[in-house]
Protein backbone atom coordinates (compact mmCIF):
# COMPACT_ATOMS: atom_id res chain seq x y z
CA UNK A 1 0.00 0.00 0.00
CA UNK A 2 1.07 3.58 -0.61
CA UNK A 3 0.33 6.51 1.70
CA UNK A 4 0.42 9.73 -0.30
CA UNK A 5 1.74 13.07 1.04
CA UNK A 6 1.41 12.41 4.74
CA UNK A 7 2.91 14.77 7.31
CA UNK A 8 4.98 12.61 9.66
CA UNK A 9 4.42 13.42 13.34
CA UNK A 10 7.00 11.38 15.24
CA UNK A 11 9.86 13.08 17.07
CA UNK A 12 11.80 9.79 17.07
CA UNK A 13 11.69 9.55 13.27
CA UNK A 14 14.33 11.05 10.95
CA UNK A 15 11.36 12.16 8.84
CA UNK A 16 9.58 14.08 11.60
CA UNK A 17 7.88 17.22 10.32
CA UNK A 18 8.30 16.24 6.67
CA UNK A 19 5.51 15.54 4.17
CA UNK A 20 6.41 12.27 2.43
CA UNK A 21 5.06 9.30 0.55
CA UNK A 22 5.26 6.08 2.55
CA UNK A 23 5.12 2.56 1.09
CA UNK A 24 4.05 -0.41 3.22
CA UNK A 25 4.85 -3.97 2.12
CA UNK A 26 4.76 -7.27 4.00
CA UNK A 27 3.83 -5.53 7.24
CA UNK A 28 6.80 -3.16 7.22
CA UNK A 29 7.66 0.33 6.05
CA UNK A 30 9.48 -0.34 2.80
CA UNK A 31 10.21 3.19 1.62
CA UNK A 32 9.79 6.85 2.60
CA UNK A 33 10.48 9.53 0.02
CA UNK A 34 9.27 12.85 -1.40
CA UNK A 35 7.48 11.03 -4.18
CA UNK A 36 6.93 7.32 -4.81
CA UNK A 37 5.26 5.98 -7.95
CA UNK A 38 2.35 3.64 -7.34
CA UNK A 39 2.71 0.06 -8.51
CA UNK A 40 0.07 -1.62 -10.64
CA UNK A 41 -2.87 -2.55 -8.45
CA UNK A 42 -1.32 -1.02 -5.32
CA UNK A 43 -3.74 0.32 -2.71
CA UNK A 44 -3.26 4.08 -2.40
CA UNK A 45 -4.36 6.26 0.50
CA UNK A 46 -4.59 10.00 -0.02
CA UNK A 47 -6.23 12.66 2.12
CA UNK A 48 -5.45 16.36 2.19
CA UNK A 49 -3.93 17.36 5.52
CA UNK A 50 -3.28 13.77 6.62
CA UNK A 51 -0.74 13.19 9.38
CA UNK A 52 1.05 9.93 10.09
CA UNK A 53 2.31 8.73 13.46
CA UNK A 54 3.22 5.44 15.11
CA UNK A 55 0.05 3.56 16.05
CA UNK A 56 -1.68 4.61 19.26
CA UNK A 57 -1.42 2.18 22.19
CA UNK A 58 -3.79 2.23 25.19
CA UNK A 59 -3.26 0.95 28.72
CA UNK A 60 -6.08 -0.18 30.97
CA UNK A 61 -9.26 -0.21 28.89
CA UNK A 62 -12.06 -2.33 30.30
CA UNK A 63 -13.16 -5.34 28.26
CA UNK A 64 -16.36 -7.05 29.42
CA UNK A 65 -15.45 -10.43 27.92
CA UNK A 66 -15.90 -12.70 29.84
CA UNK A 67 -18.83 -11.99 32.12
CA UNK A 68 -20.18 -8.63 30.96
CA UNK A 69 -20.32 -8.79 27.19
CA UNK A 70 -23.46 -6.63 27.32
CA UNK A 71 -21.12 -3.73 28.14
CA UNK A 72 -18.29 -4.47 25.74
CA UNK A 73 -17.13 -7.54 23.87
CA UNK A 74 -14.02 -8.04 21.76
CA UNK A 75 -15.71 -6.94 18.54
CA UNK A 76 -17.12 -3.73 20.01
CA UNK A 77 -13.93 -2.86 21.90
CA UNK A 78 -11.72 -3.29 18.85
CA UNK A 79 -14.16 -1.26 16.73
CA UNK A 80 -14.12 1.56 19.28
CA UNK A 81 -10.34 1.45 19.53
CA UNK A 82 -9.87 1.52 15.75
CA UNK A 83 -12.21 4.51 15.54
CA UNK A 84 -9.91 6.29 17.99
CA UNK A 85 -6.75 5.48 16.02
CA UNK A 86 -5.46 2.68 18.24
CA UNK A 87 -3.58 -0.34 16.95
CA UNK A 88 -3.17 -2.05 20.35
CA UNK A 89 -5.00 -1.99 23.68
CA UNK A 90 -3.77 -3.49 26.95
CA UNK A 91 -7.00 -4.63 28.60
CA UNK A 92 -7.71 -4.91 32.30
CA UNK A 93 -8.07 -8.35 33.95
CA UNK A 94 -11.16 -7.25 35.94
CA UNK A 95 -13.54 -9.59 34.16
CA UNK A 96 -15.89 -12.28 35.51
CA UNK A 97 -14.15 -14.65 36.00
CA UNK A 98 -10.95 -12.69 36.52
CA UNK A 99 -8.30 -12.95 33.78
CA UNK A 100 -5.60 -14.88 35.69
CA UNK A 101 -4.73 -18.06 33.79
CA UNK A 102 -2.50 -19.04 30.89
CA UNK A 103 -5.66 -19.92 28.96
CA UNK A 104 -6.89 -16.36 29.46
CA UNK A 105 -3.70 -14.97 27.96
CA UNK A 106 -3.94 -17.37 25.02
CA UNK A 107 -7.59 -16.47 24.44
CA UNK A 108 -6.75 -12.79 23.96
CA UNK A 109 -3.73 -13.53 21.79
CA UNK A 110 -5.84 -15.73 19.50
CA UNK A 111 -7.68 -12.63 18.30
CA UNK A 112 -4.51 -10.88 17.16
CA UNK A 113 -2.87 -11.00 13.76
CA UNK A 114 -5.89 -10.32 11.56
CA UNK A 115 -7.67 -7.48 13.35
CA UNK A 116 -7.28 -3.71 13.23
CA UNK A 117 -6.45 -3.72 16.94
CA UNK A 118 -4.24 -6.13 18.88
CA UNK A 119 -5.33 -7.01 22.42
CA UNK A 120 -2.53 -7.02 24.96
CA UNK A 121 -3.17 -8.94 28.18
CA UNK A 122 -2.79 -7.51 31.65
CA UNK A 123 -3.10 -10.26 34.26
CA UNK A 124 -4.54 -10.12 37.76
CA UNK A 125 -2.09 -9.37 40.55
CA UNK A 126 -4.06 -11.32 43.14
CA UNK A 127 -6.22 -14.40 42.72
CA UNK A 128 -9.78 -13.40 41.89
CA UNK A 129 -8.73 -9.77 42.52
CA UNK A 130 -9.29 -10.53 46.20
CA UNK A 131 -6.17 -8.71 47.37
CA UNK A 132 -4.69 -11.72 49.21
CA UNK A 133 -2.75 -14.39 47.31
CA UNK A 134 -0.56 -13.61 44.32
CA UNK A 135 -1.41 -15.17 40.98
CA UNK A 136 1.08 -17.41 39.13
CA UNK A 137 2.87 -14.32 37.89
CA UNK A 138 5.94 -15.89 36.30
CA UNK A 139 3.84 -18.40 34.40
CA UNK A 140 1.47 -15.66 33.23
CA UNK A 141 4.35 -13.47 32.10
CA UNK A 142 5.72 -16.36 30.04
CA UNK A 143 2.26 -16.69 28.47
CA UNK A 144 2.23 -13.04 27.40
CA UNK A 145 1.03 -10.94 30.35
CA UNK A 146 2.66 -7.53 30.08
CA UNK A 147 1.96 -6.40 33.64
CA UNK A 148 -0.08 -7.27 36.73
CA UNK A 149 -2.91 -5.31 38.33
CA UNK A 150 -6.14 -5.69 40.21
CA UNK A 151 -7.46 -2.68 38.32
CA UNK A 152 -8.46 0.86 39.27
CA UNK A 153 -10.94 1.69 42.01
CA UNK A 154 -8.83 0.50 44.93
CA UNK A 155 -5.15 0.30 45.77
CA UNK A 156 -3.46 -3.04 46.19
CA UNK A 157 -3.09 -3.87 49.92
CA UNK A 158 0.37 -2.94 51.16
CA UNK A 159 1.50 -6.48 51.89
CA UNK A 160 0.28 -7.72 48.51
CA UNK A 161 2.03 -4.88 46.70
CA UNK A 162 5.26 -5.55 48.60
CA UNK A 163 5.20 -9.28 47.80
CA UNK A 164 4.23 -8.65 44.19
CA UNK A 165 7.04 -6.16 43.59
CA UNK A 166 9.58 -8.47 45.21
CA UNK A 167 8.46 -11.57 43.32
CA UNK A 168 8.21 -9.80 39.95
CA UNK A 169 11.88 -8.84 40.20
CA UNK A 170 12.77 -12.47 39.45
CA UNK A 171 11.49 -12.11 35.87
CA UNK A 172 11.47 -8.32 35.34
CA UNK A 173 7.71 -7.98 35.76
CA UNK A 174 5.80 -4.74 36.26
CA UNK A 175 3.04 -4.05 38.77
CA UNK A 176 0.35 -1.49 37.91
CA UNK A 177 -1.42 0.25 40.78
CA UNK A 178 -4.03 2.99 40.75
CA UNK A 179 -3.71 4.72 44.12
CA UNK A 180 -7.15 5.07 45.69
CA UNK A 181 -8.13 4.56 49.33
CA UNK A 182 -11.78 3.51 49.47
CA UNK A 183 -11.93 4.00 53.26
CA UNK A 184 -11.21 7.71 52.82
CA UNK A 185 -13.81 8.15 50.08
CA UNK A 186 -16.85 7.69 52.36
CA UNK A 187 -19.27 6.95 49.52
CA UNK A 188 -17.92 9.96 47.65
CA UNK A 189 -19.40 10.82 44.29
CA UNK A 190 -17.28 13.71 42.95
CA UNK A 191 -14.13 15.63 43.83
CA UNK A 192 -14.35 17.21 47.27
CA UNK A 193 -14.52 20.96 46.71
CA UNK A 194 -16.79 23.81 45.79
CA UNK A 195 -18.76 21.80 43.24
CA UNK A 196 -19.45 18.91 45.61
CA UNK A 197 -20.74 21.41 48.18
CA UNK A 198 -22.94 23.23 45.67
CA UNK A 199 -24.39 19.97 44.36
CA UNK A 200 -24.90 18.49 47.82
CA UNK A 201 -22.87 15.40 46.98
CA UNK A 202 -20.31 13.59 49.10
CA UNK A 203 -16.80 14.47 48.02
CA UNK A 204 -13.72 12.41 47.20
CA UNK A 205 -10.73 14.33 48.62
CA UNK A 206 -7.32 14.38 46.96
CA UNK A 207 -5.90 12.49 49.94
CA UNK A 208 -7.74 9.37 48.76
CA UNK A 209 -5.04 9.34 46.09
CA UNK A 210 -2.01 10.94 47.73
CA UNK A 211 -1.96 8.80 50.88
CA UNK A 212 -1.84 5.43 49.05
CA UNK A 213 0.48 6.98 46.48
CA UNK A 214 3.00 7.95 49.17
CA UNK A 215 2.70 4.42 50.58
CA UNK A 216 3.27 2.90 47.12
CA UNK A 217 6.43 4.92 46.60
CA UNK A 218 7.74 3.96 50.05
CA UNK A 219 7.16 0.27 49.30
CA UNK A 220 8.80 0.72 45.90
CA UNK A 221 11.89 2.26 47.53
CA UNK A 222 12.09 -0.71 49.90
CA UNK A 223 11.58 -3.47 47.32
CA UNK A 224 13.35 -1.98 44.27
CA UNK A 225 10.70 -3.55 42.06
CA UNK A 226 9.00 -2.11 38.97
CA UNK A 227 5.85 -0.03 39.54
CA UNK A 228 3.61 1.80 37.08
CA UNK A 229 1.25 4.36 38.64
CA UNK A 230 -1.98 4.43 36.67
CA UNK A 231 -4.54 7.26 36.42
CA UNK A 232 -2.95 10.12 38.34
CA UNK A 233 -5.54 12.86 38.80
CA UNK A 234 -4.10 15.63 41.00
CA UNK A 235 -1.32 18.20 41.18
CA UNK A 236 -0.41 16.92 44.66
CA UNK A 237 0.14 13.40 43.30
CA UNK A 238 2.38 14.68 40.55
CA UNK A 239 4.39 16.59 43.16
CA UNK A 240 4.87 13.43 45.24
CA UNK A 241 6.10 11.56 42.18
CA UNK A 242 8.52 14.35 41.35
CA UNK A 243 9.87 14.38 44.91
CA UNK A 244 10.45 10.61 44.68
CA UNK A 245 12.38 11.05 41.43
CA UNK A 246 14.33 14.06 42.72
CA UNK A 247 15.34 11.98 45.74
CA UNK A 248 17.05 9.44 43.51
CA UNK A 249 14.14 7.03 43.09
CA UNK A 250 14.68 5.25 39.80
CA UNK A 251 12.41 2.22 40.05
CA UNK A 252 9.21 3.96 39.05
CA UNK A 253 8.40 2.78 35.54
CA UNK A 254 6.24 5.86 34.99
CA UNK A 255 2.71 7.17 35.34
CA UNK A 256 -0.39 7.68 33.24
CA UNK A 257 -3.21 10.19 33.06
CA UNK A 258 -6.55 9.88 31.32
CA UNK A 259 -7.57 12.05 28.38
CA UNK A 260 -10.71 12.97 30.33
CA UNK A 261 -8.66 14.43 33.20
CA UNK A 262 -6.68 16.49 30.69
CA UNK A 263 -9.91 17.77 29.13
CA UNK A 264 -12.52 18.30 31.84
CA UNK A 265 -12.71 19.55 35.44
CA UNK A 266 -15.20 19.22 38.28
CA UNK A 267 -17.18 22.08 36.72
CA UNK A 268 -18.41 19.65 34.07
CA UNK A 269 -20.47 17.92 36.77
CA UNK A 270 -22.61 20.96 37.52
CA UNK A 271 -25.37 19.57 35.30
CA UNK A 272 -25.44 16.16 37.08
CA UNK A 273 -24.50 14.36 33.85
CA UNK A 274 -23.49 10.85 34.99
CA UNK A 275 -21.20 10.48 31.97
CA UNK A 276 -18.77 12.80 33.78
CA UNK A 277 -18.82 10.60 36.88
CA UNK A 278 -15.37 9.03 36.85
CA UNK A 279 -13.01 7.34 39.28
CA UNK A 280 -10.66 8.98 40.06
CA UNK A 281 -12.97 11.99 39.87
CA UNK A 282 -12.49 15.02 37.69
CA UNK A 283 -10.72 17.57 39.85
CA UNK A 284 -10.02 21.31 39.85
CA UNK A 285 -8.67 23.48 37.06
CA UNK A 286 -5.32 23.76 38.87
CA UNK A 287 -5.06 19.97 38.85
CA UNK A 288 -5.85 19.78 35.14
CA UNK A 289 -3.22 22.41 34.34
CA UNK A 290 -0.60 20.60 36.43
CA UNK A 291 -1.38 17.34 34.62
CA UNK A 292 -1.15 19.05 31.24
CA UNK A 293 2.24 20.50 32.19
CA UNK A 294 3.28 17.03 33.35
CA UNK A 295 2.58 15.69 29.87
CA UNK A 296 4.39 18.55 28.14
CA UNK A 297 7.44 18.14 30.38
CA UNK A 298 7.52 14.35 29.99
CA UNK A 299 6.87 13.71 33.68
CA UNK A 300 3.67 11.89 32.71
CA UNK A 301 4.70 9.36 30.10
CA UNK A 302 1.35 8.13 28.78
CA UNK A 303 -2.14 9.39 28.08
CA UNK A 304 -4.76 6.65 28.36
CA UNK A 305 -8.42 6.45 27.36
CA UNK A 306 -9.70 5.24 30.76
CA UNK A 307 -12.35 3.51 28.65
CA UNK A 308 -15.10 1.89 30.70
CA UNK A 309 -18.33 1.07 28.91
CA UNK A 310 -21.48 1.22 31.05
CA UNK A 311 -24.92 0.35 29.74
CA UNK A 312 -28.05 2.41 30.38
CA UNK A 313 -29.22 0.48 33.42
CA UNK A 314 -25.95 1.43 35.13
CA UNK A 315 -25.91 5.08 34.07
CA UNK A 316 -29.52 6.21 33.61
CA UNK A 317 -30.08 6.59 37.34
CA UNK A 318 -30.13 9.31 39.94
CA UNK A 319 -26.56 10.66 39.99
CA UNK A 320 -25.56 9.20 43.36
CA UNK A 321 -26.66 5.73 42.22
CA UNK A 322 -25.13 5.80 38.74
CA UNK A 323 -21.95 3.82 38.11
CA UNK A 324 -18.52 5.35 37.66
CA UNK A 325 -17.05 5.18 34.17
CA UNK A 326 -17.07 6.69 30.68
CA UNK A 327 -16.15 5.70 27.16
CA UNK A 328 -12.88 7.13 25.91
CA UNK A 329 -11.33 5.09 23.10
CA UNK A 330 -13.16 6.82 20.25
CA UNK A 331 -12.31 10.35 21.35
CA UNK A 332 -8.98 10.42 23.21
CA UNK A 333 -7.00 12.27 20.54
CA UNK A 334 -9.75 14.53 19.24
CA UNK A 335 -10.74 15.81 22.68
CA UNK A 336 -7.12 16.84 23.30
CA UNK A 337 -6.64 18.76 20.06
CA UNK A 338 -8.27 21.95 21.33
CA UNK A 339 -5.56 22.10 23.99
CA UNK A 340 -2.76 20.71 21.80
CA UNK A 341 -2.99 23.71 19.48
CA UNK A 342 0.73 24.14 18.77
CA UNK A 343 3.25 21.83 17.11
CA UNK A 344 5.09 21.35 20.41
CA UNK A 345 1.94 20.35 22.30
CA UNK A 346 0.77 18.05 19.51
CA UNK A 347 4.15 16.33 19.43
CA UNK A 348 4.01 15.67 23.16
CA UNK A 349 0.42 14.38 22.99
CA UNK A 350 1.28 12.01 20.13
CA UNK A 351 4.35 10.79 22.02
CA UNK A 352 2.17 10.13 25.07
CA UNK A 353 -0.23 8.08 22.93
CA UNK A 354 2.52 6.11 21.19
CA UNK A 355 6.09 6.06 22.49
CA UNK A 356 5.13 6.42 26.16
CA UNK A 357 2.66 3.53 26.43
CA UNK A 358 4.97 1.21 24.53
CA UNK A 359 7.84 1.95 26.90
CA UNK A 360 5.70 1.54 30.01
CA UNK A 361 4.46 -1.85 28.79
CA UNK A 362 7.94 -3.03 27.80
CA UNK A 363 7.07 -3.21 24.09
CA UNK A 364 9.78 -2.65 21.47
CA UNK A 365 10.16 1.00 20.48
CA UNK A 366 8.56 1.92 17.17
CA UNK A 367 9.04 4.89 14.87
CA UNK A 368 8.13 5.91 11.34
CA UNK A 369 11.30 4.78 9.60
CA UNK A 370 12.21 2.41 6.78
CA UNK A 371 12.40 -1.23 7.83
CA UNK A 372 10.22 -0.82 10.92
CA UNK A 373 6.94 -2.68 11.50
CA UNK A 374 3.97 -0.82 10.03
CA UNK A 375 1.73 -0.10 13.00
CA UNK A 376 0.55 3.39 12.17
CA UNK A 377 -2.20 5.93 12.76
CA UNK A 378 -3.45 8.38 10.14
CA UNK A 379 -5.28 11.47 11.37
CA UNK A 380 -5.89 15.12 10.63
CA UNK A 381 -6.01 18.10 12.96
CA UNK A 382 -7.95 20.16 10.43
CA UNK A 383 -11.66 20.86 10.52
CA UNK A 384 -14.16 19.98 13.23
CA UNK A 385 -17.48 18.23 13.68
CA UNK A 386 -20.05 17.54 16.36
CA UNK A 387 -19.48 14.21 18.09
CA UNK A 388 -22.68 12.19 17.86
CA UNK A 389 -23.97 8.80 18.95
CA UNK A 390 -23.50 7.32 15.49
CA UNK A 391 -19.73 7.84 15.86
CA UNK A 392 -19.63 5.51 18.87
CA UNK A 393 -18.61 1.99 17.90
CA UNK A 394 -19.37 0.14 21.13
CA UNK A 395 -22.53 -1.21 22.72
CA UNK A 396 -23.03 1.72 25.10
CA UNK A 397 -23.39 5.49 24.81
CA UNK A 398 -21.81 6.71 28.07
CA UNK A 399 -19.47 9.26 26.50
CA UNK A 400 -19.08 12.74 28.03
CA UNK A 401 -18.14 14.07 24.56
CA UNK A 402 -21.56 13.63 22.96
CA UNK A 403 -22.85 16.87 21.49
CA UNK A 404 -19.48 18.64 21.67
CA UNK A 405 -17.66 20.13 18.70
CA UNK A 406 -14.39 18.23 18.33
CA UNK A 407 -11.49 19.21 16.07
CA UNK A 408 -9.70 16.87 13.71
CA UNK A 409 -10.54 13.34 12.68
CA UNK A 410 -9.07 9.84 12.75
CA UNK A 411 -8.70 8.75 9.13
CA UNK A 412 -7.32 5.20 9.25
CA UNK A 413 -4.85 2.84 10.86
CA UNK A 414 -2.30 0.42 9.47
CA UNK A 415 -1.88 -2.86 11.31
CA UNK A 416 -1.36 -6.51 10.46
CA UNK A 417 -0.37 -5.57 6.87
CA UNK A 418 -3.69 -3.90 6.14
CA UNK A 419 -5.07 -0.37 5.83
CA UNK A 420 -8.12 0.00 8.07
CA UNK A 421 -10.12 3.04 6.96
CA UNK A 422 -13.05 4.38 8.93
CA UNK A 423 -16.43 3.99 7.29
Amino acid sequence: MLLRSVSITDTHSPHHGKTQDVRIANGRIEAIADEISARDGEEVFSHEGARLSPGFVDIGAYLGDPGHEEREDIASLTAAAAAGGYVAVAVLPTTDPVRQSVADMTYLASHNGSSAVDLLPLAALSRDNAGKDLTEMMELAAAGALAFTDGPGRSAPGNLLKRGLEYAKSFGGTIIDSPYDTDLAEDGQVHEGGVSVSLGLRGIPVMTETIPLARDLTILSYTHGRLLLHLISSADSLQLIQEYRDGGGDRLVGCTVSAHHLTFTEESLSGFDPNFKLLPPLRETTDREALRNGVLEGRIEAIVSHHRARHGEEKDLEFSYSAFGARGLETALRQLLSWADTDEKLERVIAALTVGPRRLLGLPPLSVAEGNPAQLTLFTTEGSSTFTVDQLRGKTTNSPLLGLELPGRILATVNNDRLWTLA
